[in-house]
């Protein structure tokens, strides 16, 4: 049946969430980003290829996987200094730059004992190429399409404008 859509079994979907407050993922968020950073390329990387999330199920487990070992290693590592931070991050209605003492206790914890370096501002935006194991997926209609010609034709005999010329905005 055309029309028919597969859902897949209760075990795929099923992933224990991270249970933790938006204080503290937000106050976390930038380590979380730099550690985790291959897993979510690899999960946007599958979204944007598949065009259906249920064929990236296993990427979006890695992710919580990741997020999972990354609070242990918080915890364990720095667990009150991160309480700190993210407590005041909380109270203070999710205003980072009010909680620039903790900040600091907590990334100078996260370097001397993980090695952490908080990124720069931008950084994770950045785009960045990485080397996947999936193959590349074969769509319904995987077709190729004809590359349009980039550069227009300019005419030789393009007069002045009178308001200026406009050639500029061609090349």
């Amino acid at each position: 049946m055309p029309g028919l859509i597969e859902i897949p079994p209760e075990d795929q979907v099923n992933f224990p969430e991270v249970p933790l407050t938006s204080a503290a993922l937000k106050s976390a968020g930038h380590h979380l980003g730099r550690q985790c950073d291959r897993e979510n390329k690899e999960f946007m990387l599958c979204k944007a290829e598949e065009e259906d999330p249920r064929k990236c199920l296993r990427e979006g487990r890695d992710i919580s996987r990741c997020a999972f070992a990354f609070f242990n290693q918080i915890r364990e590592n720095c667990g009150e200094s991160f309480t700190a931070y993210w407590t005041c991050v909380d109270k203070s209605q999710h205003h980072l730059y009010k909680c620039r003492k903790q900040q600091g206790v907590f990334d100078k914890c996260a370097f001397e004992k993980l090695g952490w370096v908080r990124p720069d501002r931008g950084d994770l935006t950045k785009v960045t190429v990485i080397k996947t194991e999936r193959p590349l997926p074969v769509l319904d209609d995987d077709v190729p399409t004809p590359t349009p010609h980039v550069k227009p034709v300019i005419p030789k005999d393009l007069k002045a404008s009178k308001l200026g010329t406009k050639v500029f905005f061609f090349d």
